[in-house]
C-alpha cells in the first residue's frame, strides 16, 4: 500500500513540475517538451512510459472539425 501511495503522490508532483517546466521552456533551445517521466525518481521511471500521442497535423485536425462543429452547435442552443 505504501508503494501505491508513494507512486500516486510522485505522479501528482511530476505532472505539476512538467506543466510548470513546459510553460517556461524555450522551444528553440529544447525542442522536446518535458514529460512526466523526466521528474520521477529512478525507481518509478521504469513503470512509466513516455506519452505516445499523435502529432497534430492539418489532416488530423480536419478529421476533428465535424466533431468540433457539432459540439459548438449544441452549446449555442
Amino acid at each position: 500500500m505504501y508503494t501505491g501511495r508513494r507512486r500516486e503522490q510522485w505522479m501528482h508532483t511530476a505532472h505539476s513540475m512538467a506543466l510548470l517546466a513546459n510553460c517556461n521552456r524555450d522551444a528553440k533551445r529544447m525542442r522536446r517538451p518535458f514529460d512526466v517521466a523526466d521528474f520521477l525518481p529512478a525507481d518509478l521511471k521504469v513503470t512509466v512510459r513516455r506519452s505516445s500521442g499523435m502529432r497534430l497535423t492539418t489532416s488530423n485536425l480536419r478529421l476533428l472539425r465535424p466533431a468540433w462543429e457539432k459540439m459548438a452547435k449544441n452549446m449555442r442552443h
